[in-house]
């Protein structure tokens, strides 16, 4: 099992910077992954889709960098979460893949809603 955790960091004008960090059984790294707001909006419809009906895939694009951030459900609820943080082109970056459930794409979407709040 793994976890990955979206804190909103800024928003300048229409771009939503969030923190992110990324635990798997071995490895953690953090990184910014940034995207616009009516590409977050997108990405909530699309999460909270998959939550109800438990099945599908999505995957994300930060706007500054080859990052990117996959969800996809396999069965029973079940998910994987993969994808690359810190940009391949810096020395060191995180490419990472864990098994969770449901529950963790719950919280993601609570925390990308809020960040359009602010």
């Amino acid at each position: 099992m793994g976890s990955i955790i979206f804190e909103h960091n800024y928003t300048i004008e229409d771009y939503i910077t969030f923190k992110v960090k990324v635990e798997t059984e071995r490895f953690s790294g953090g990184s910014s992954f940034c995207i616009s707001s009516s590409v977050l909006e997108k990405a909530i419809s699309k999460l909270n889709e998959m939550y109800n009906r438990l099945e599908g895939a999505y995957q994300l694009d930060n706007y500054d960098s080859n990052d990117f951030i996959l969800f996809e459900f396999i069965k029973l609820g079940h998910m994987n979460i993969s994808g690359q943080i810190g940009g391949s082109y810096n020395k060191q970056y995180l490419i990472y893949h864990f098994k969770t459930d449901q529950t963790a794409l719950r919280a993601i979407i609570a925390n990308f809603r809020n960040a359009i709040n602010v």
